[in-house]
């Protein structure tokens, strides 16, 4: 098989694709960093740009990021505007195709990486051969704390075949597999899809470790948060299915939590169903004030997986007709 390639680090053009929706307070800085990243590319001849598909946001962020396009200079930044929501896969397709970069880099709004970035990541492409990267992820609280550029930890690494907030994938190689399925709508799995492609057709995913992308994600604090948590698990749910449906293989089942195993582990998360949807936050709230981290994290990781379950069940009695 013949396997495109962008030739190691002789790539003359990057694409950075970033999906945003209802993330004014945020974009600004994901996009500040990125070009702050992508100056010692420009700086050795490579052409960057910044490719953002705004998901029919209602906050303002599509105007933030027209402000910014205006101010950029040597790295260019490129608004898409979806006029009616479409999801994350979608949104990035649609920056794809308005894309020229030969190698593609995907990058969240959430998200704040280092000077480096850029630079790590076509790094890996230097010995050629069938390869995408995946780079480190880092969970932080505030835009303050990633500003801080903390050290990764082990808890910050990530066995998933790709994770769009930090990863590249040559656009050649894209062409090749296809881009996003638009069949998974809503929130979650067509990264993890498109990973699973890649690794089908031949490609050996290479894990970057100097591309370190902070992921700001605020704790839980209110009742309007974790609703809108719990609306993104239900969509997961939902499209797992067509996830299971495309890779039948066991693994996909696992990495879909589709087993007795993974129920009966959210059973344990959640005290036998003492803590439950109606009555988390108070849980979680009774483990903040005696500084208890790991049970918060558990009680709400466990609800939160509850609902995907049950979403998850729903759809595939819906698929089976009973």
């Amino acid at each position: 098989m013949t396997y495109p390639t962008g030739a190691g680090t002789s790539f003359g053009s990057v694409s950075v694709i970033v999906p945003v929706y209802n993330r004014v307070r945020l974009i600004e800085a994901c996009l500040q960093h990125l070009q702050r990243a992508a100056r010692p590319l420009a700086d050795q001849g490579v052409q960057v740009e910044i490719v953002v598909a705004d998901d029919a946001s209602t906050d303002g962020s599509g105007q933030k990021v027209l402000t910014l396009a205006e101010k950029a200079d040597d790295i260019v930044v490129r608004l898409v505007t979806l006029e009616h929501r479409q999801g994350p896969g979608r949104a990035r397709n649609a920056a794809l195709h308005a894309a020229q970069g030969e190698l593609v880099v995907f990058v969240d709004s959430d998200i704040v990486v280092v000077p480096g970035f850029l630079e790590a990541h076509l790094a890996a492409y230097s010995e050629g051969g069938p390869v995408y990267t995946v780079g480190t992820v880092v969970a932080v609280p505030d835009l303050e704390r990633a500003l801080e550029y903390p050290s990764p930890t082990k808890w910050d690494l990530s066995n998933a075949s790709l994770h769009t907030a930090n990863a590249s994938v040559p656009r050649a190689v894209l062409e090749q597999v296809g881009f996003f399925d638009s069949g998974f709508e809503g929130y979650g799995w067509e990264d993890l899809d498109l990973g699973r492609r890649l690794k089908k057709a031949g490609y050996k995913r290479v894990m970057v470790h100097e591309a370190i992308g902070y992921h700001v994600d605020p704790p839980l604090q209110t009742r309007e948060q974790f609703l809108a948590q719990l609306d993104k698990e239900r969509q997961r749910g939902r499209y797992a299915v067509h996830f299971m449906e495309k890779h039948p293989e066991f693994s996909a089942r696992m990495t879909a939590q589709d087993t007795v195993l993974h129920r009966g582990l959210n059973w344990l998360f959640r005290l036998g169903g003492l803590v439950h949807e109606e009555n988390v936050l108070d849980w979680v709230e009774w483990a903040r004030r005696r500084r208890l981290t790991a049970l918060e994290k558990m009680w709400i990781a466990g609800v939160l997986n509850q609902v995907y379950l049950e979403s998850l069940g729903r759809a595939k009695k819906a698929r089976s007709g009973y």
